[in-house]
């Protein structure tokens, strides 16, 4: 029985102490207990010391994801996403516009086609593909288009 309290004591202790570590969001924490818990690991280990700010499910062609967005004092923006067993699916790291390789920047260019150009984020994947995905905003209208390096549109994931 004292051994049973002890362990409780010491899984919540570790849990009290792990929260700073992903967030101090509500939100954020009670998203991370819904989704698998090998994902939410996954996603805990990913962001380290940086802040957790949302956590989404989303679809990789036919595959769920569980994505975060984790954010950190002079770094910039990333987002990491994991299947359900925890392993990593893709990070992404905003990046300048100006270190987007030049046929990809030429026609993220070209597709703004007069939206503003919100965003660029460079995606690497476990599968070993990289892409660059450009968010662009018009009339309140928010679109996101992958290119790859070499400036074509990605295909679309079926």
């Amino acid at each position: 029985m004292n051994l049973r309290l002890v362990r409780v004591s010491i899984t919540a202790l570790v849990l009290f102490l792990a929260v700073p570590l992903w967030g101090d969001d509500a939100a954020v924490a009670a998203k991370l207990a819904r989704i698998p818990a090998p994902a939410a690991e996954a996603l805990k280990k990913a962001a380290g010391a940086a802040k957790i700010e949302a956590v989404t499910i989303e679809k990789d062609g036919k595959t769920t994801v569980y994505e975060a967005s984790i954010t950190e004092s002079g770094k910039a923006n990333r987002e990491v996403s994991v299947t359900a067993d925890g392993k990593v699916n893709a990070e992404e790291e905003t990046v300048p516009l100006d270190k987007v390789p030049e046929a990809a920047r030429k026609a993220i260019e070209a597709g703004a086609k007069g939206a503003k150009i919100e965003r660029v984020q460079h995606i690497k994947r476990a599968s070993g593909g990289e892409t660059f995905e450009a968010l662009y905003v018009a009339k309140g209208k928010k679109t996101e288009v992958e290119y790859t390096a070499d400036g074509k549109v990605k295909p679309e994931e079926k």
